[in-house]
């Protein structure tokens, strides 16, 4: 074999397999914290319904779902539906933002036409 033998071989340079492990951390606590902030504002604007009399809530719905025995915790079903609701608009706030961010964020590739080659 002679010095240029692998001329027209490509090495590959290994990639890394998925987001860093900063960035699985940091989706990971922005799972929590909009799930968490979808529970208290469905569980604020269950109460201000409840004042107001927006909407008409039905008595199935106003019932409460025991989460812990023990503890005097109760979810009503109300919440939790104005919570997945509310965790649904979130997730798409965090899409919509997120993929701004990255397009802005993005290394610029160039475009490479016929008259290039």
């Amino acid at each position: 074999m002679g010095k240029h033998a692998n001329y027209g071989q490509r090495v590959e340079q290994e990639k890394e397999q998925g987001p860093r492990p900063m960035w699985r951390g940091i989706g990971c606590l922005l799972i929590v914290l909009i799930i968490a902030m979808s529970y208290a504002g469905a569980v604020e604007l269950v109460n201000a319904n409840a004042k107001n009399g927006w909407i008409m809530v039905p008595p199935e719905i106003r019932g409460s779902l025991p989460m812990i025995p023990g503890l005097n915790l109760q979810i009503s079903y109300a919440e939790l539906i104005v919570a997945f609701f509310l965790a649904v608009f979130g997730f798409g706030m965090f899409v919509i933002v997120y993929s701004f961010i990255y397009r802005i964020g993005a290394p610029k590739t160039k475009d490479i036409s016929v008259h290039d080659i």
